[in-house]
């Protein structure tokens, strides 16, 4: 009987290694699905993100182009009416005011005239060397007493 009992138990083993062994190549190969699951999405975010990136320098590519046809456009539009105002205006002073130089428009025009009249510099973060940085009179214009009446 105890021949019979070490076969039961050999069996028994064998059966026993045989299932774990089993489930253990089959939790190692679930997790190798996982895994090659997980690299073809990333695989294919890759691919998406490239294609992305392609087509955002494209996008810019042709903004650039069209804003260099706007550009040339803008162009060719202040020459016609630059030639325009050459052949039509006999005015002078019109003609002044349109700005002979190329390029010029009437913003720019009225900016430049009211430089011209009021000549003024930017703005210091210093006081002039004369009253020092320190000084309590400097940006301050000078105070003025009243004077009393006359006749009184």
């Amino acid at each position: 009987m105890d021949t019979n009992i070490d076969w039961v138990l050999m069996i028994l083993t064998f059966t026993l290694g045989c299932g774990a062994g089993a489930l253990l190549y089959h939790l190692i190969k679930a997790n190798t699905g996982q895994s090659a699951d997980l690299k073809q999405r990333m695989n294919q975010k890759e691919m998406e993100l490239a294609r992305l990136t392609e087509s955002v320098g494209e996008h810019f590519a042709r903004t650039d182009e069209l804003a260099s046809v706007l550009e040339k456009n803008y162009q060719s539009l202040l020459s016609h009416l630059q030639k325009g105002a050459d052949s039509f205006c006999d005015d002078a002073t019109l003609y002044k005011q349109i700005g002979h130089k190329k390029g010029r428009n009437k913003a720019t025009f009225t900016e430049s005239a009211e430089e011209e009249n009021y000549a003024s510099e930017p703005p210091r973060d210093y006081a002039p060397k004369s009253s020092g940085t320190l000084s309590e009179k400097f940006g301050l214009d000078p105070e003025v007493t009243p004077q009393p009446p006359k006749g009184l």
